[in-house]
């Protein structure tokens, strides 16, 4: 009789291994939502993790204090930054010009958002599936694409850096730009 196999090549599993991934299995077969949170329980916890983490520092450090004679930043706890926050005009006037942007911004997106994704995911054909998701990826690939062009600004036969050298009588240099 033939031994089971894990891989090619490898030693048989123990039945006891075997029959555990077996019921695992029929788990995440029989209850999609158990499939579906162990996908994504581990990551959406190492989110939230990292961004409620990163909020509590940042609401920890806006109690804290800048020496005005230094400029460091004093670990003494002081409601200081939220007085001049209340209190001065200017930093008034632009908080709730951030906060009124914000909103804003975060209604135009669910506007728009909420219809085109309905629309890509249920009525566009392939193709025009294919050019809404590229014209939403895009743009998020133009700071790459900003790097790049400043890149070749700074090496090219005329940029920066040959300019530089030449200013330093240095003589240029042949980088393939």
């Amino acid at each position: 009789m033939a031994q089971r196999l894990n891989r090619v090549g490898e030693r048989p599993l123990p039945s006891a291994v075997r029959r555990l991934r077996h019921r695992v299995g029929l788990v995440l077969h029989r209850y999609p939502g158990a499939r579906l949170a162990l996908l994504l329980g581990p990551v959406l916890i190492w989110m939230l993790v990292i961004f409620l983490g990163s909020l509590g520092l940042l609401l920890i450090t806006s109690f804290w204090r800048q020496d005005s004679v230094t400029g460091a930043i004093v670990q003494n706890w002081s409601l200081t930054n939220y007085q001049f926050l209340v209190q001065v005009d200017v930093y008034r006037t632009i908080a709730i010009r951030t906060v009124g942007i914000a909103l804003a911004v975060t209604v135009t997106d669910i506007v728009l958002a909420i219809p085109i994704a309905y629309y890509a995911a249920r009525i566009a054909s392939p193709r025009v599936r294919t050019f809404l998701l590229l014209s939403m990826v895009l743009p998020l690939w133009s700071s790459y694409l900003v790097r790049v062009y400043a890149w070749r600004t700074i090496l090219s036969g005329d940029g920066v850096l040959n300019w530089s050298l030449h200013q330093i009588h240095l003589g240029s240099v042949n980088l393939g730009f």
